[in-house]
């Protein structure tokens, strides 16, 4: 697997940049500027919706193939192991760049005078998914961890399922699904990829879903980005850089993962 280690990953990548592109242009044609609400049957809106079957359909189809011919190592220090040191800078360096983005985020909510309970309880279990990103690595990276991964495997899909809650909390009242949907899948998708990769500390192995999991992360999370960026006009810049951390995250463990499969017939 080591020739598609990085095309697969790469693949969606390329189609979350497209997504990007289109949802960006979705965003700033579709939806009405003073009530909201998207114009009903848009092509642009089709489209994306199109693209992101198509992706899904992909994702299946490289989850299924792969786990047909492929197993990963029950272990994660096994699944996860890299080759070099880059693997672990690069962890490193993105786990402060989620770090910055919570200090942002508090420095908005001071701003603001808007920091609720909710909101702190976020910020708390962002900073401890981001501390396991470096933990995660280090694991990986020494071969070999301790009790505390225990604990740091399993904060990232904690963090990631409140955010949902949350995510459901501010828009309980918002009737335009359009508006958020994206953001939702990107979510989940994060959700179930750091679930999965948890799985590995506790020696449960799933490598289609493991793949597909960080495949639809890799795109959902990308497309996600045109929902924060300031070219939409509704710019939020610590929450823009955890989205591109988790794509950032969820692209090279993708790499490193489908590196480390071993052929189901070596195995057997």
């Amino acid at each position: 697997m080591r020739k598609n280690a990085v095309i697969l990953p790469l693949l969606a990548l390329i189609a979350g940049a497209l997504g990007f592109a289109v949802r960006l242009y979705e965003r700033q044609t579709v939806f009405d500027s003073t009530t909201g609400f998207p114009v009903m049957y848009a092509p642009v809106s089709l489209a994306l919706i199109g693209l992101s079957v198509a992706v899904l359909v992909y994702a299946i189809l490289a989850a299924v193939v792969t786990s047909g011919t492929h197993t990963a190592e029950r272990s994660y220090t096994g699944a996860f192991a890299p080759e070099g040191f880059s693997y672990i800078g690069m962890s490193y360096l993105l786990a402060i760049v989620w770090l910055v983005s919570n200090v942002l985020y508090v420095l908005s909510l001071l701003k603001g005078n808007s920091a609720g309970l909710i909101q702190l309880f976020f910020i708390f279990l962002s900073v401890i998914a981001a501390l396991s990103v470096m933990f995660l690595a280090r694991a990986a990276y020494k071969g070999r961890g301790g009790a505390e991964l225990l604990f740091f495997s399993i904060m990232p899909p904690l963090f990631y399922c409140f955010w949902l809650v949350v995510l459901y909390k501010e828009n309980a009242s918002n009737p335009v699904l359009l508006d958020y949907c994206y953001e939702t899948l990107a979510i989940a998708a994060a959700a179930l990829a750091t679930y999965f990769s948890a799985g590995y500390v506790f020696k449960k192995a799933a490598t289609g879903w493991t793949l597909f999991s960080y495949l639809t992360t890799i795109y959902f999370g990308t497309i996600v980005l045109a929902d924060k960026s300031r070219m939409t006009g509704s710019t939020d810049l610590p929450i823009l850089l955890i989205f591109a951390v988790t794509v950032a995250v969820a692209f090279i463990n993708a790499v490193v993962f489908i590196k480390n499969l071993q052929d189901r017939d070596d195995v057997a």
